[in-house]
């Protein structure tokens, strides 16, 4: 048992805490179980915003530069930027996880499901041109589809129709609200003629794109933590079997080794080394996960900036490229570094 007022490590027979005396309890370790699972849900939902943020105020950026030479129909420029942010959503969960096959797997159907939002939203928006609420209704199924493929990314890798079926109702159900809302507040805060500023426009291209990123994020992260993600708890024992091929997997396993199947099985927090300093050690996973999505968001600038100018000055086009690359690169391996001085002095810390 884990004490939820220090996090000291308590046999399961002691009544109180011989670190800080708090009573030690059903109820307080239900206490430190929600706590955790709170945790667990807004890194998601955070790891979305970032995402959406990103992923909106990029699109928005690519539109504009094309517009200057190809101008694209509306049609075009919804296909981008769904496409985009789809794809930067559906990064998320494996960014978080470290998993780069959960990244790309779920990048690529978050861009599908961006393809597919981007082609119909004109279609329903003439569908309900008459109603004032057309745009956002638009946006709601638009988003609703993106959130629909990305929450099928988790149920996938576990390999259960059921669980595919949970994360593709939360994503739906996640998706519409956040681009209801962010589709309304991007809307309603750009026809204010009072935010004519550079800056402010910026701000809100930020906005919304957070606000699609939180939604879907905070209720796909809810059931895959209730539901999808749900685990038998390990109370005696030091490894994980398989129920597949019965190959035995350290407690910290999350696949089976043998046949890569998950592992249905969670080890008790208290059998698992933590580290005291719980707060460092989520300023490094931030910083890891701002250095993953700066990867990726540079790859997808990079490749959107090649093409752009490819067809006006080859060379001009690979020193751009290769220069903004080598700029992006550094700006992951600071972040990555930073994420690595924190673990190191943790792990001093410890030792001493």
């Amino acid at each position: 048992m884990i004490c939820p007022s220090c996090s000291n490590v308590a046999d399961s027979q002691e009544k109180y805490c011989s670190r800080c005396g708090l009573t030690l309890t059903t109820r307080s370790q239900k206490l430190l179980n929600a706590a955790g699972t709170f945790s667990w849900i807004m890194r998601r939902a955070l790891g979305g915003m970032f995402a959406g943020i990103i992923g909106w105020m990029l699109s928005i950026a690519l539109n504009r530069v094309m517009s200057i030479d190809t101008a694209p129909s509306l049609t075009v420029e919804l296909l981008v930027r769904f496409a985009i942010v789809g794809t930067f959503l559906g990064n998320v969960g494996g960014i978080i996880e470290r998993s780069s096959y959960k990244a790309l797997l779920g990048g690529v159907l978050g861009c599908i499901g961006g393809i597919i939002g981007g082609l119909i939203n004109r279609p329903v928006y003439d569908l309900f041109a008459n109603s004032t609420s057309a745009y956002s209704v638009s946006h709601l199924i638009s988003w609703g589809v993106v959130g629909l493929f990305v929450g099928m990314t988790s149920g996938l890798i576990e390999r259960n129709r059921k669980k595919i079926i949970a994360g593709l109702v939360a994503g739906i159900v996640g998706g519409s609200i956040g681009g209801i809302l962010g589709s309304t507040l991007y809307a309603g805060l750009l026809m204010d003629p009072s935010r004519s500023s550079w800056l402010t426009f910026r701000f809100i291209e930020a906005i919304a794109g957070a606000v699609v990123g939180i939604n879907l994020w905070l209720v796909l992260g809810l059931v895959e933590k209730l539901y999808i993600f749900r685990r038998k708890k390990i109370s005696e024992g030091s490894e994980k079997i398989c129920d597949f091929c019965h190959t035995q997997n350290s407690l910290r396993a999350w696949y089976c080794k043998n046949c890569g199947r998950t592992l249905q099985f969670a080890a008790a927090v208290e059998k698992l080394k933590i580290t005291p300093y719980r707060s460092l050690e989520r300023i490094s996973n931030a910083f890891k996960f701002l250095s993953w999505l700066s990867s990726v968001a540079g790859i997808v600038i990079v490749v959107i900036i090649f093409i752009s100018l490819l067809f006006q000055n080859i060379l001009f086009a690979v020193f751009v490229s290769v220069a903004l690359a080598i700029v992006i690169y550094i700006i992951s391996v600071v972040l990555n570094g930073i994420s690595e001085i924190i673990v190191k002095f943790m792990k001093i810390k410890e030792s001493e």
